[in-house]
C-alpha cells in the first residue's frame, strides 16, 4: 500500500514539475533540500516527512488549490481540517485577489508575532468582510489543522460558537460541564496545538476579543468588522467597493458564467448594449456594494425583469428594491436597507450629535465632505450639533463614533469626509418631508454663508464646496421657492460660468430667476440682477438675441426702480454697449458706454475697476472703428487704473493688456504688442490653468501677431491651441470659434 502511495505522489510531483518546466536542481534549491531528494520522492522510494514540506513544494510550484490537494492527498499527510464553518462557499465570489493573497502573507506561518498572524477587514456593512473571510477559509483550508468560525457579534454568539467549536475537537464533556469550563478547554487545546485558523466574524466589541483567546497563540486570526479602530489587537485593511462589480453583477444574473473569462465581459458589452450600459448604470446608482448587487442580481433572477427593467423600477421605487433581500439571502439576509438603517438607529441611541451630522452629509456629495463645514457652519445646524465650531476634540468624539460602524470614512489630508451613496439613500428615504424640509434649511444655510463671492482668489473655496452645494439644490422640490435657496444656486452657477461651464450653469441661473420672479417679496433689483446674470452667461455662448432681450428687462426694471443715475443701471448700459459692439452695432454703442462711464466716474470715482472695465469697453469699440490713438488713451488709462487697484498679476488686468496688445499690433507696433499678450496668457495660467477657454484670447492675438511678423509655422501653432480652447468649451459653432477658424484657414 506504501508503495503504491509513494509512486502516485511522485508521479503527480514528476507532472507538476514539469508542466511548470522546472528541473529537479531549480526545485530542489528553492526548497532548499538536495537535488537527489527531490529525485526520490519522483521515483517512489519515500515521501516527504511533514504536511509542511508537501505545502512548501505547492508553493514553490505554484500549484492551484485543487493540485495542493491532489498532492497532500497523495503523501497521506492530508487530514481534513476540522472544520465549524457554517456557510457554503459562495459560487458567485468576484474579484479580491490581491487582498486574499494579502491576507494569506499576513497570517502565514513565517509570521513570527502574535500581532502580525491575525488580521482584520473592516468596513461598510455589506462591503463584503464575510464573503472574503469565507472564500479565504475555502481557498486555504488545505494549510490548516482546524477552521473556526465564530459568530462575534454578541456575547452570546461568542460563547454559542465556541461551545460548538469545543465539540468539533472531541474535548470530553458531559451534560454537567459548563459553558466557562468548556471554553477553557478549548482556550487550552488551542495553545497546545498550531496551524489553525480563528474566524472571527462581524466582531463588535474588541474587549471580547481579548477576553476568548488563548494565552499562548500558535494559529492565526482573521477578524471582520465595522470598526476601522483596531488598536493593539490586529493590523487590517479597509474593503472599498468592488472594482470588479460588473462581473459579480453579470455572474449573479447568469449573463455570464461563473467561473468564466473575464473577456466575456467585453463580448456582452458588445453584443447585448443595451443591457450593460442598465448594468454599468446600475453598478454606479449601487456605489459597487458588493450585497447590493448581489440583491439586485437575486430579484433579477427572481422576476426575470432584465437589467434595463431593474434598472427602471429602482430609479423609481429604491427603497422598497434596496429593501428586498430575495430569496436566498445566504450568510447574510438583511437587506441593504435593513442593514444600513439599524446601523443609523444604533448611531441614534448612542450619540444625538452624530446621527445629525450623519444625517446631513445624506444630503451632499458622498465625496469630498469639507471638514470645515461642520467647523464654521456649526451654528446653522441645530442645538446638538452648535458647538462643534468651537470644540475641535467633541468633533473628533463625533465622528469616532461614526467610524466605528464604518458610516464615516475620514480623510485628515484633505480633511474632508466620505459616505456611502447607499446610505443616503435609505437615510433621505426613511426621511418625512417635514423632516428633509428642516435640514435642508439649515444645510443651505450654512453652505450660503460658506460659499465665497465668486472671484479667481476663492475659485478653490467653490471648487470645494460646489459638489455640495449641487447635492443639496438637488433634493429640493422642483416647486420650492426661498431667497437662501435662489441665492445659493445664482452663486454656484456664477463659479461654473466662471470656469466655462456653461451647460451646467444655465439650469441654476434660471431656476433662481423662476424663484425671484414668483415671490411676491423680491425686491425688483434682485430680479434685475438675476436676468442680468443669465444674459451675461447666453452672451459668453454667443445666443446675442436671448441676451439683448434679458439686458432690456433688466434696464427697464432698475431705471423703474433706481433711477436712471444709478451705478446698477449704468451695468445693464455698459453690458448691453458690450453687446452692440460685438454685433457691430457701434453707434449704438458709443451712448451708452459714454453714459455707463459718467455714473460710475460720479457715483465711485475716476479709481475705480468699473471705470476701468469702462474705458476697456471704450477702448474696444474705438478699435473697432479704427481711433486707434483714441483706444490707445482709454486703454492705457484701464490699465494704470487696474494695476494700481487690483495688483499687476490679477486676472481682470487682463482685459486691458489684450485690448492695448491688439491695439498696438493694429498700429504696428509689434515690439509693444508681443510682451503685453505674453504678460496676459503667463497670469491667465497661473490663476485658471493651462485649459481654461480665456487663454485662447491671448493664444489668438499672439497667432496674429505672429501673421504680422511672418511668422506662419508659429502663427499656426498658437492658432491651434487657441482653436482647441474655443471647440472644447464652445463646440464648433461658436461665433469665437468660427473667427479663430477663419484665421487660421487664411494661412493655407
Amino acid at each position: 500500500m506504501l508503495g503504491h502511495t509513494t509512486d502516485l505522489f511522485g508521479m503527480l510531483l514528476k507532472h507538476f514539475r514539469k508542466h511548470r518546466h522546472v528541473t529537479q536542481q531549480q526545485l530542489a534549491e528553492a526548497l532548499g533540500v538536495h537535488r537527489n531528494t527531490i529525485g526520490r520522492w519522483e521515483e517512489g522510494s519515500y515521501l516527504p516527512e511533514s504536511r509542511t514540506l508537501v505545502l512548501d513544494l505547492a508553493r514553490c510550484l505554484q500549484l492551484n488549490e485543487q493540485e495542493t490537494r491532489q498532492l497532500l492527498d497523495a503523501s497521506l499527510l492530508a487530514p481534513l481540517p476540522i472544520w465549524s464553518v457554517p456557510y457554503p462557499r459562495n459560487p458567485f465570489f468576484t474579484g479580491r485577489e490581491e487582498l486574499l493573497s494579502t491576507i494569506h502573507t499576513n497570517l502565514g506561518r513565517g509570521q513570527n508575532s502574535a500581532f502580525t498572524r491575525s488580521y482584520a477587514l473592516y468596513g461598510l456593512g455589506g462591503i463584503g468582510k464575510t464573503q472574503l473571510a469565507l472564500e479565504y477559509a475555502y481557498r486555504y483550508a488545505v494549510e490548516y489543522t482546524m477552521i473556526c468560525w465564530i459568530q462575534a457579534e454578541t456575547l452570546e454568539q461568542i460563547q454559542s460558537s465556541l461551545l460548538r467549536d469545543a465539540q468539533q475537537v472531541d474535548l470530553p464533556m458531559d451534560a454537567d460541564t459548563d459553558q466557562q469550563r468548556s471554553v477553557r478547554a478549548l482556550q487550552q487545546w488551542l495553545e497546545k496545538h498550531d496551524q489553525w485558523l480563528l474566524i472571527w466574524d462581524n466582531l463588535e466589541d474588541l474587549d471580547l476579543l481579548a477576553r476568548f483567546l488563548p494565552a499562548v497563540r500558535q494559529g492565526a486570526l482573521l477578524i471582520t468588522t465595522r470598526r476601522q479602530v483596531l488598536g493593539t489587537i490586529s493590523q487590517g485593511i479597509e474593503l472599498a467597493p468592488l472594482e470588479e462589480a460588473m462581473q459579480l453583477l453579470l455572474r449573479r444574473t447568469k449573463m455570464l458564467h461563473t467561473g468564466g473569462p473575464n473577456e466575456m465581459t467585453c463580448f456582452l458589452a458588445t453584443t447585448m448594449p443595451a443591457e450593460y450600459a442598465a448594468a454599468a448604470e446600475l453598478i454606479a446608482l449601487l456605489g459597487r456594494l458588493p450585497l447590493a448587487l448581489d440583491q439586485a442580481g437575486a430579484y433579477i433572477e427572481e422576476t426575470g425583469c432584465g437589467l434595463g427593467g431593474y434598472l427602471h423600477r429602482y430609479q423609481q421605487h429604491r427603497l422598497q428594491l434596496l429593501d428586498l433581500r430575495g430569496t436566498s439571502g445566504g450568510n447574510h439576509p438583511q437587506s441593504v436597507a435593513t442593514t444600513f438603517w439599524l446601523a443609523s438607529e444604533r448611531i441614534g441611541q448612542q450619540q444625538n450629535a452624530a446621527a445629525d451630522l450623519l444625517h446631513i452629509c445624506a444630503f451632499l456629495s458622498a465625496d469630498a465632505i469639507p471638514e470645515e463645514l461642520f467647523e464654521r457652519g456649526s451654528a446653522y445646524f441645530g442645538p446638538t450639533l452648535s458647538s462643534l465650531g468651537a470644540d475641535p476634540l467633541r468633533f473628533d468624539q463625533v465622528i469616532t463614533v461614526l467610524r466605528n460602524l464604518s458610516l464615516l470614512q475620514r480623510q485628515p489630508e484633505t480633511r474632508t469626509l466620505s459616505i456611502h451613496r447607499l446610505v443616503q439613500v435609505v437615510l433621505l428615504e426613511h426621511m418625512h418631508e417635514a423632516e428633509q424640509a428642516v435640514w435642508l434649511e439649515r444645510i443651505l444655510a450654512a453652505l450660503n454663508a460658506l460659499f465665497p463671492e465668486v472671484v479667481p482668489d476663492t475659485w478653490k473655496q467653490c471648487e470645494r464646496l460646489l459638489p455640495h452645494v449641487l447635492a443639496c439644490v438637488s433634493v429640493f422640490p422642483a416647486h420650492a421657492s426661498n431667497h437662501a435657496l435662489a441665492e445659493m444656486m445664482q452663486k454656484a452657477a456664477d463659479y461654473l460660468r466662471a470656469q466655462a461651464q456653461y451647460v451646467q450653469a444655465e439650469p441654476l441661473y434660471q431656476r433662481a430667476l423662476s424663484i425671484w420672479q414668483h415671490m411676491v417679496t423680491s425686491p425688483p433689483p434682485q430680479v434685475a440682477a438675476s436676468l442680468n446674470k443669465l444674459a451675461n452667461l447666453y452672451y459668453d455662448q454667443g445666443k446675442y438675441e436671448q441676451a439683448e432681450s434679458l439686458y432690456i428687462r433688466a434696464l427697464d426694471i432698475r431705471e423703474y426702480a433706481l433711477g436712471e443715475e444709478h451705478p446698477e443701471v449704468a451695468t445693464s448700459l455698459n453690458n448691453l454697449a458690450i453687446l452692440f459692439t460685438e454685433q457691430e452695432k457701434y453707434e449704438m454703442a458709443e451712448p451708452l458706454f459714454q453714459q455707463a462711464l459718467s455714473t460710475w466716474e460720479r457715483a465711485w470715482g475716476p479709481d475705480h475697476p468699473h471705470v476701468a472695465a469702462s474705458l476697456t469697453n471704450l477702448a474696444l469699440l474705438c478699435y473697432h472703428q479704427g481711433k486707434y490713438e483714441q483706444a490707445e488713451q482709454y486703454s492705457q488709462r484701464a490699465l494704470s487704473i487696474q494695476e494700481r487697484v487690483l495688483g499687476p498679476e490679477h486676472p481682470d488686468v487682463n482685459h486691458a493688456l489684450n485690448s492695448l496688445a491688439d491695439i498696438y499690433m493694429r498700429q504696428g507696433k509689434y515690439e509693444h504688442a508681443e510682451p503685453l499678450y505674453q504678460r496676459a496668457l503667463q497670469i491667465w495660467i497661473q490663476a485658471l490653468g493651462s485649459e481654461h477657454p480665456l487663454l485662447a484670447q491671448a493664444l489668438h492675438g499672439l497667432a496674429n501677431l505672429s501673421v504680422e511678423q511672418r511668422n506662419e509655422k508659429q502663427a499656426k501653432v498658437l492658432y491651434q491651441q487657441a482653436l482647441s480652447l474655443r471647440e472644447r468649451e464652445f463646440g464648433n459653432q461658436h461665433i469665437e470659434t468660427a473667427h479663430i477658424l477663419h484665421d487660421l484657414q487664411r494661412l493655407a
